[in-house]
């Protein structure tokens, strides 16, 4: 049976939501950097509040597209891009901690910030998608 909440609904919603953690955390470092650390900016730093967000979206998108296929689908999909989103990260970090030789440190911490904050986010929605997808589906 399929669900009775469209999965447009559900991207459409994590969209939103993923754009708002992403102009409080440009706000909060904005503020940081202007104010507490301005000799500590970095110039990649705006390139990391496009590309975390947007790989969180890609991911999700196809977590929630296996999710209709059905559950296997979804474990083998929610696996690789688990191992795909680390391959990404570790070749942008990578690439930032080799351009920002006189901000390695602070690079290495927005980085690692910008990973949990974004892991732990897109964990908890597709765990709600999925709850969501599942309580459509049983109903």
């Amino acid at each position: 049976m399929k669900s009775t909440i469209p999965i447009t609904k559900l991207i459409r919603n994590f969209i939103i939501k993923i754009i708002l953690i992403t102009v409080i955390l440009g706000i909060i470092s904005g503020v940081i950097f202007r104010f507490l650390l301005p000799d500590e900016y970095f110039d990649t730093f705006p390139f990391l509040l496009i590309i975390f967000p947007v790989v969180s979206s890609l991911t999700h998108i196809q977590l929630l597209k296996a999710s209709e296929k059905s559950s296997a689908r979804f474990n083998i999909v929610f696996m690789l891009s688990f191992l795909l989103k680390l391959a990404v990260y570790l070749a942008i970090s990578a690439t930032i901690i080799s351009l920002e030789q006189d901000h390695k440190a602070v690079s290495v911490i927005i980085l690692l910030l910008f990973y949990l904050v974004y892991t732990i986010f897109d964990v908890k929605k597709i765990l709600d998608d999925m709850k969501k997808l599942n309580a459509g589906k049983m109903s």
